[in-house]
Parts: structure tokens; C-alpha cells; sequence
């Protein structure tokens, strides 16, 4: 039996949902949760996830629609079956966009709703022989792709990002080229293999350059499939994109620093505080040198001026930080440490545009 939740603000249709003769053996679902609110709902899914969700769209706090994209999200139920006393289209459309299975006017009629329970019982058995057989496929690639991992080609990989050395692609696709020649020139195996390889230098990644993430665009794409691509040389090509974008992100804040340690530490430092006040003496106390003699190793080791070096970094946040409509201009100055004024004025004089002018842009973009 599938386990059914049932979600409405009105005890009246609690009632005449449970009264219906089609629960149990006839339909293959048994009702064995209730909530009067998507908020007790979610509570409710969390302690005890379902396999069928049947909720009204209209309800206070946490209407249907949100209650939808929450637990396909979290992965609480695996069909929802919406309701609505009235004809909304509107309704209709963006709860089948974001995945609900049916769409039903109240009170809703015995034989439609059986028929719907029919259709989504052979919906969800056919969901989970599916799952269940890439839960086995799964199992079995682990089993065959382990002793093929490149354990240590990945840290090379990682080594040559921190480094800067330039050879981050070379080994890259080196490892790429010893993935498919040690899998036996098998896609699939080489999609499972390079699926974890980006799982794991991400991982690497992160936890190496936090503040990567305050400064550009994810490297990866959120969909980011190697199973999905037609042939080796795609899956290459996608690979060597996403390193090609970590590394040029890495070279252009850390400025391609490799000899210098203090030269080094410096850009780290402003990039890890990037969100506090900086300034050259503040720095160059927690370096433990003068800042004059700071200045002049950084000039000399980079070619650019430190102070410039500050201002192009914080002016980078402040790109990423104005994609954010929730945060008020004079809220991303504050966090920056300027204030609205200065901040103004600087972003102008970097990109030569307004930074309200820079957020309208934004949002044409986004229409």
C-alpha cells in the first residue's frame, strides 16, 4: 500500500475525502497522515515522508504550490495530487510546471479521483522499479570503476590549481584520458568515474578557496550530468570547461602569485575578509611587516598596486552582492565598509556605470 498524506484547510473535505469508498485494496493507497496547513504538513513529512500527497493549493503561510516545490525539493513524497474549489488555470499551470501529477476542482468527484489514484499507482510503481534498478547500476559501477579512480592525478589537478602553475588542463585532461583508457573505453563507466572525479575536486575546491563563491559564478553547472553526454570527447570538453573557468577565476584574484608566499598570503587574506574593513595597515598587521615594505612586495611581485588590488576585489563583490534584490544599495556599501557615497562613486569610476544603473541591468536581463 502507498501511503497517502491528505492537506486542506477545511475540515469538510478532510471528511469527504476519507469518506470515499476507494481507499485500501481498490485503489492501492491508504490515507495515513492529515494536516490543515502546508507548515503542519511539512512538519508532519519531515518526521514521516509519504508516497502520495493529495493538498489544496488555496491555503494560508504555505499555499499548495509552495508545499509542492518544498517536498519534491526535500524529497518528502514522490506524486502530488493538487486541489482547488475554483477553475484557475493559473493555479493549474504552475502546479503541473513544477512537477505536481493532477489538478482537481473540489469537491472532487469519487470516479475522477479514482481514476486519478490509478494513473499515479502506476505512476510511482513504475518510479520506483526505475530508481531501484539505478540503485543496482549504481552499486555495481562502484564495484567495477573503484580501482579506477585517479586518485593521484586528482591531486595533481588540485595541486596545479594552487599553484598556478598553468598545467591544471595538461594533467586534467591527462586524467580524463586515463579514466577512459582504464574503464575499457565504456561511457558509462567514464561518466560514473568523472561524476565523482568533479564531485571530489569541487569538494577540493571549496574548501581551498571559500571565498570563491563571494566573488563569481558557480563553475558548475546546477545539471551537470556526464551520463547525459553523447560521447567521450563531450564529456572532455565539458570537464576541461569547468576546470578552464576554476583555474582563470583562481589566476585572476590570486594573480597568478606562485613564488611569493607573503605576496600570497596577502591576497588570501583580502580575499577571505573580503566582506570586513581592509586596508593596507590593518593588512600589514596581520602580516607582521611594515606597510610600506608590503606595498612595495606586492608592487613588485604582482605589478599591481595593493590599494587597487583591495578596491578591484571588493568591487567584485559588489557585482556579486548586487545580483541579490534583496539587499538595499546602501546595505551592500555598509557590508563592504564604504559608505553609500564612496561606494557610489567607485563603483562608477571601475565599470563606468552606477551601481543602481548596474542592478536595472540585472533585471532587463532577468525579464
Amino acid at each position: 500500500m502507498y501511503k497517502t498524506m491528505i492537506v486542506d484547510d477545511y475540515d469538510i473535505y478532510h471528511n469527504d475525502l476519507k469518506a470515499l469508498d476507494i481507499w485500501g485494496e481498490k485503489s492501492g493507497f491508504v490515507i495515513v497522515s492529515e494536516a490543515s496547513s502546508g507548515r503542519e504538513a511539512l512538519s508532519k513529512l519531515y518526521a514521516e515522508p509519504v508516497d502520495l500527497l493529495i493538498t489544496d493549493i488555496r491555503m494560508p503561510v504555505v499555499d499548495g504550490i509552495e508545499l509542492t516545490k518544498k517536498v519534491f525539493e526535500e524529497r518528502l513524497c514522490k506524486c502530488v495530487i493538487l486541489m482547488s474549489q475554483f477553475s484557475d488555470f493559473e493555479y493549474a499551470r504552475q502546479g503541473i510546471a513544477i512537477g505536481a501529477f493532477e489538478y482537481l476542482l473540489k469537491p472532487v468527484e469519487e470516479a475522477d479521483l479514482m481514476k486519478t489514484l490509478q494513473r499515479a499507482h502506476a505512476y510511482i510503481s513504475e518510479r520506483d522499479e526505475q530508481l531501484s534498478k539505478i540503485d543496482y547500476l549504481n552499486h555495481v559501477l562502484v564495484r567495477q570503476v573503484s580501482d579506477h579512480y585517479p586518485t593521484e592525478l586528482l591531486k595533481l589537478l588540485v595541486k596545479n590549481i594552487s599553484e598556478a602553475s598553468g598545467e591544471a588542463s595538461a594533467t586534467a585532461k591527462k586524467m580524463l584520458e586515463t579514466i577512459w583508457s582504464e574503464v575499457g573505453f565504456d561511457l558509462l563507466k567514464s561518466a560514473y568515474v568523472i561524476n565523482r572525479v568533479l564531485g571530489d575536486l569541487m569538494e577540493a575546491v571549496d574548501k581551498e578557496y571559500s571565498w570563491m563563491s563571494k566573488l563569481s559564478s558557480p563553475a558548475v553547472p546546477e545539471d551537470i550530468d556526464f551520463s547525459k553526454y553523447a560521447g567521450f570527447p563531450e564529456m572532455e570538453d565539458a570537464f576541461l570547461d569547468i576546470v578552464g573557468r576554476i583555474t582563470g577565476t583562481v589566476s585572476r584574484f590570486e594573480l597568478g602569485i606562485g613564488s611569493s608566499k607573503l605576496a600570497r598570503m596577502a591576497c588570501k587574506y583580502v580575499l577571505e575578509n573580503i566582506d570586513a574593513q581592509i586596508s593596507l595597515m590593518i593588512l600589514s598587521k596581520k602580516l607582521f611587516i611594515s606597510s610600506s615594505y608590503l606595498s612595495l612586495l606586492f608592487k613588485e611581485k604582482t605589478g599591481r598596486n595593493l590599494i587597487d588590488y583591495i578596491t578591484f576585489v571588493k568591487m567584485e563583490r559588489a557585482k556579486i552582492l548586487l545580483a541579490d534584490f534583496s539587499l538595499k544599495n546602501y546595505e551592500i556599501a555598509d557590508k563592504l565598509g564604504f559608505s553609500v557615497e564612496y561606494f557610489s562613486k567607485l563603483f562608477k569610476k571601475t565599470f563606468n556605470v552606477t551601481p543602481t544603473k548596474y542592478r536595472s541591468s540585472l533585471e532587463t536581463q532577468k525579464m
